[in-house]
């Protein structure tokens, strides 16, 4: 609320005391009845609007502010309330502005600087952001909310030491909320540190012990240790405080379907619907459920990552087998390779409108919608198709010739973790008897050239348009090593070998301490011994592919033997 500098006229303090008092609606009244006499009192047009909006009049409110920026442009706190106005309306380059012109009138208000940084961070002007918030340490050198906001903008910048440093300041400064330990957790927990991020979480749960944010946080942490009966009693204890907190429902879904007990992870899975990522299906029809589709039509709308698509596409053929004609609203880049899938009467792309059909239904509700465990996961693979290039996109060789990819889309949340580098790989460059080809997409390909290992690793992320077309591609390879992106579940699908390797704490389709997956019989998996510790994944996996190589070369002898008439039975 605003307040005049100086001692205020009586009527105003009487406007301002029923505003204290909750009187939101006499307020606004003895606000307006000044404004009529005295239209230049600052304080009076600021406190309508914020009232107007408490009100819900959230435009009225708005309306006002403006106004009275234009009657009163040198009252800093109109700027504020119109900034923050703005702001709720997701116009970050208007509250911006207003944020701006506070500053300019009042260099030293923390409030406008803190939300300034957050309107430059929400407009991903990520160094103006960073300029700004060292602009304001300097008039402000010890305050633990600009250190913490600093920390958050890193932290979306993705440099985390630098986050962790403004972090461990703003802690330092002393008397911070929970919030700032969760933060600094988080950090710790992107990278790999589970244990330094258990201990921050346990002591914010000490400042406040029935947080259900910290309590689902810990059970997330628990989670990525690999304690999972520990993040299941986490999760319940944040769920008696707030039955329907989100973090909590989500965390409990990964920690079951992680143990394997998938039928009361499809339960709490279902609330992905209501996370800030959920994107509308934007599709007409009545949301499929598991009733009668025998004659009827259904949309299948594939909803997260290319993976998600590819690995829930098998449950297509099912519903068809049902009697349903079984349309799909993909992804452009899987249109193609999707219409290879039995049982599917059409395929749309997402560039184009949805068709209208009986029935609708996500993806991903399918699982738990067919009551999917793990002795009922439909694994009949290959369930997807590769055809023939018109010519080989490599050339013929005797070589055992190995696809690798080693990072995956990096707008992944999660894409600093289970992403490696090409270097990684050198251990397994030097077998003989290998040749390796890069399957890798985007601008983390160009590593090979950085790398020094062009020559080495061969590249075809230029004639790899769309996954049909990486689906023939690897046809023409032995074996596709790679991390967990999209490309092992479309090797998974086509029935290809595959290794995939895997985080300490992995996704929840690929349970724990296992090598195998019931979901593609052709993948092996490999894990990290301990968090981000990449070099144990490959000192498995050179091993693995030398037995493999000896493996191939008796059969490749025995084969020799054979062609000549020569048994190779002793």
């Amino acid at each position: 609320m605003s307040h005049p500098r100086d001692d205020p006229p009586a009527d105003i303090r009487c406007a301002i005391q029923l505003h204290v008092d909750g009187k939101l609606e006499a307020a606004a009244d003895a606000y307006r009845t000044i404004l009529l006499q005295r239209p230049d009192e600052g304080a009076c047009w600021s406190n309508l609007g914020v009232a107007l909006r408490a009100l819900g009049r959230k435009e009225e409110g708005l309306d006002v502010l403006r106004r009275g920026v234009c009657a009163c442009p040198d009252f800093a706190d109109l700027h504020y309330n119109l900034g923050n106005a703005l702001s709720d309306a997701d116009d970050w380059e208007g509250a911006f502005e207003r944020y701006r012109a506070v500053l300019d009138r009042e260099p030293r208000h923390l409030k406008a600087a803190l939300s300034c940084g957050r309107a430059l961070k929400n407009l991903k002007r990520y160094g103006a952001a960073l300029d700004h918030y060292r602009a304001a340490l300097r008039i402000h050198p010890d305050n633990a909310k600009l250190y913490h906001a600093l920390g958050r903008l890193f932290f979306v910048m993705q440099r985390l030491r630098p986050a962790l440093a403004a972090f461990r300041r703003a802690i330092a400064i002393g008397q911070v909320p929970p919030r700032y330990r969760l933060d600094l957790s988080d950090v710790l927990s992107a990278l790999g540190r589970y244990a330094e991020s258990e201990q921050h979480l346990r002591q914010a749960l000490d400042q406040a012990p029935d947080a259900p944010d910290l309590l689902a946080a810990l059970g997330n942490n628990l989670a990525g240790q690999g304690r999972l009966e520990e993040a299941l009693k986490s999760f319940e204890a944040a769920l008696a405080v707030e039955s329907e907190h989100l973090g909590a429902r989500l965390g409990r879904a990964r920690a079951n379907l992680l143990a394997g007990r998938y039928i009361e992870g499809w339960q709490d899975f279902d609330w992905r619907r209501r996370h800030r990522s959920w994107k509308s299906l934007n599709a007409e029809g009545r949301t499929w459920n598991g009733q009668d589709i025998h004659g009827q039509s259904i949309l299948l709308v594939g909803e997260q990552g290319f993976g998600d698509v590819i690995q829930f596409a098998r449950y297509a053929p099912l519903l068809a087998r049902r009697g349903a004609e079984v349309s799909l609203y993909v992804p452009v880049p899987l249109a193609r390779l999707l219409r290879r899938l039995d049982g599917v009467a059409r395929v749309v792309p997402g560039d184009r409108p949805a068709p209208t059909t009986d029935w609708v239904c996500p993806l991903l509700d399918l699982p738990g919608i067919f009551g999917t465990d793990l002795n009922s996961i439909p694994d009949t693979c290959p369930y997807l198709h590769s055809d023939s290039p018109p010519r080989p996109l490599l050339p013929p060789t005797r070589q055992f010739r190995i696809g690798v990819v080693w990072a995956g889309n990096p707008a992944h949340d999660r894409d600093r973790e289970r992403s490696c580098c090409l270097e990684d790989f050198t251990p397994l460059l030097e077998l003989r008897g290998t040749e390796f080809v890069s399957f890798q997409m985007g601008t983390q390909a160009k590593e090979q050239i950085a790398g020094g290992l062009h020559g080495l690793v061969e590249g075809l992320d230029g004639v790899l348009g769309d996954f049909a077309a990486t689906a023939d591609a690897l046809t023409e390879i032995d074996l596709l090593i790679t991390v967990d992106t999209a490309i092992a579940h479309l090797a998974g699908a086509l029935g290809r070998s595959v290794w995939n390797l895997l985080t300490f704490a992995p996704d929840w389709r690929w349970l724990l301490g296992r090598s195998d997956t019931p979901w593609y019989p052709t993948m092996r998996l490999f894990r990290q011994p301990t968090p981000g510790e990449w070099p144990g994944v490959f000192r498995q996996v050179r091993a693995a592919l030398v037995d493999e190589l000896e493996r191939r070369s008796v059969d490749l002898r025995a084969l020799t033997l054979r062609s000549e008439g020569v048994d190779p039975l002793p």
